[in-house]
């Protein structure tokens, strides 16, 4: 029996986009479809990368003032850093705009729908089918990476509010984006599974951008999809004040019965996306896979929240934690520590970065970095601001660059919504300690840079951020491809490269090695793997 074509397309298509294409980008909210927030990669930022912006984005083509989505994150291709932002014509016009990640320059800007109360929801990268999706107002697209054309939209009946899309790129023929609806008053939100393969009568008996199944979550606000292996997971928001929120796993071909529920063993909800984690042998021996989640409580001080874990095959509860108000996503670090961003100024908490020891059957709280860094300047007893560092937030994000032992994480702002650009980007050493009275150990803040922070990014070797001014990138300069120096990037120069002659530091990374040879390679098949991924002849 002969395959179908659009079967051999999609495999020719993920033979064509090897894993140094995906190492390269940022493509998800928090980094990847199962929210890990890690760039693991060597060829990622360190400390110094904070010294000063490669270029910083704040006008669009014809001069207009570009408004970035304060706390949304960019997404990062091989070639383009992505971001969600506005001009003021008559009334604001809401675009996705593709930039090129090496010089700045925007490559496309695509009209979108106006996000709902404000919404920070992220772009997702389909890089299988050379792809960003989109999900704002009530409308879900999606827009070709080369050009910005729209591929396809879809119109929900209610709007998407600080949730963003999840695409997975493992179901041979059945890939899917999962997307939630928002409904904080009548319980009428929904997890939706969209098509975003090829048509084919036998394996996918649908079209890009149409319903494949929807599932009733109740109340749900900024419930953002981890997927992994197969598994959807998603939180509720629960019925506030009667009811708690919950956590339910789907299996994303067979859909839409839940394979599990999980209800919060407190009376609080869920308004983050949750993280999907295989462990590692050096992560305490823990050999299953796991999800945490973090919920966001409404009155009380910075332990009036709890953080879960619970094993990914039964959701059975594994620990609970007491920890900060939060809408972001924990981090497992390298060594199974858990970071967590949370908290805002005022009702009973303040902007925190928490850290957590996993002990498998319990945690505890290792360090709060308010508590952390306070001095009491005015001897009153109570941790004020300016007697702490700020960092973290309840809307914010940071991104950890696992083999430089670096976490970036920005500081929400103090002195209006939480929904602003963050005000500072932090680099912390997650190898040392916030300890002594008022000051951080030496080098546990191994950089800072003023002006910017929102949701850091980490792709190909370089950071990108939102502030107040603008989309900045953070970085190595621009790669050097004319390895033997005649004014043009071509075969001769992987000719060059190969034969050990000429410069052959493609990355600058001060390093010669096959990072070099795979940025060089990425750059001269860039043409080619655009039209493969997009299924161009």
């Amino acid at each position: 029996m002969t395959a179908p074509r659009s079967l051999l397309i999609a495999l020719g298509v993920a033979a064509c986009l090897s894993p140094g294409v995906f190492a390269q980008s940022w493509t998800h909210f928090a980094g990847d479809a199962s929210r890990s927030s890690i760039n693991t990669n060597s060829f990622a930022p360190g400390a110094g990368v904070l010294a000063a912006p490669l270029w910083t984005v704040s006008q669009d083509s014809l001069g207009r003032e570009i408004t970035f989505v304060g706390q949304s994150t960019p997404v990062v291709s091989p070639s383009h850093v992505l971001a969600i932002g506005s001009i003021q014509l008559a009334a604001k016009q809401f675009s996705l705009y593709a930039i090129d990640r090496r010089t700045g320059a925007i490559a496309w800007a695509a009209p979108i729908t106006s996000p709902t109360f404000d919404s920070w929801a992220s772009p997702a990268l389909d890089l299988e089918h050379n792809a960003a999706i989109v999900a704002t107002g009530t409308t879900l697209a999606s827009f070709d990476l080369a050009t910005g054309t729209l591929k396809w939209s879809l119109a929900l009946p209610a709007p998407v509010v600080n949730a963003s899309p999840a695409v997975t790129t493992d179901l041979l023929m059945r890939d899917r984006v999962l997307i939630t609806e928002y409904d904080g008053f009548a319980g009428n939100a929904r997890l939706v599974c969209v098509n975003i393969d090829p048509f084919d009568a036998a394996f996918n008996p649908h079209q890009p951008g149409t319903i494949v199944w929807t599932f009733p979550l109740g109340f749900a606000s900024g419930d953002t999809v981890a997927y992994n292996q197969g598994r959807a997971y998603v939180g509720t928001m629960g019925d506030p004040g009667y009811a708690p929120g919950s956590i339910l796993c789907f299996d994303v071909v067979a859909g839409p019965t839940p394979l599990w529920s999980f209800d919060n063993v407190i009376n609080e909800g869920f308004f983050s996306a949750p993280a999907v984690h295989q462990p590692t042998a050096r992560q305490s021996g823990d050999h299953g896979a796991f999800v945490l989640a973090a919920s966001y409580a409404f009155t009380g001080g910075r332990e009036s929240a709890n953080l879960v874990k619970l094993d990914a095959r039964t959701g059975e509860l594994r620990w609970s934690v007491p920890c900060n108000r939060t809408g972001a996503t924990p981090i497992v670090l390298p060594d199974g520590r858990i970071a967590l961003s949370g908290g805002l100024k005022g009702y009973g908490t303040l902007p925190t970065l928490q850290l957590f020891a996993d002990h498998q059957t319990w945690s505890e709280r290792l360090w709060d970095s308010a508590l952390n860094t306070w001095t009491d300047a005015n001897h009153n007893g109570q941790i004020d601001l300016g007697e702490f560092t700020v960092m973290g937030g309840w809307t914010h994000q940071p991104a950890l660059a696992s083999k430089k032992n670096i976490l970036f994480i920005g500081a929400t702002p103090t002195g209006g919504g939480s929904y602003s650009p963050c005000t500072d980007l932090y680099a912390i050493d997650i190898t040392k300690l916030p300890t002594g009275v008022g000051n951080a150990q030496p080098g546990f803040i191994a950089a800072q840079r003023t002006g910017v922070g929102s949701a850091p990014a980490i792709g190909a070797g370089s950071l990108y951020s939102i502030g107040a001014s603008g989309l900045q990138a953070f970085g190595p300069a621009p790669a050097h491809t004319d390895v033997n120096a005649d004014g043009v990037t071509d075969i001769e120069d992987l000719y060059w490269w190969e034969q050990g002659r000429g410069d052959r530091d493609v990355n600058r990374d001060d390093a010669i090695n096959s990072l070099d040879h795979d940025e060089l390679l990425r750059v001269l098949r860039a043409d080619e793997l655009d039209d493969m991924a997009s299924h161009r002849p």
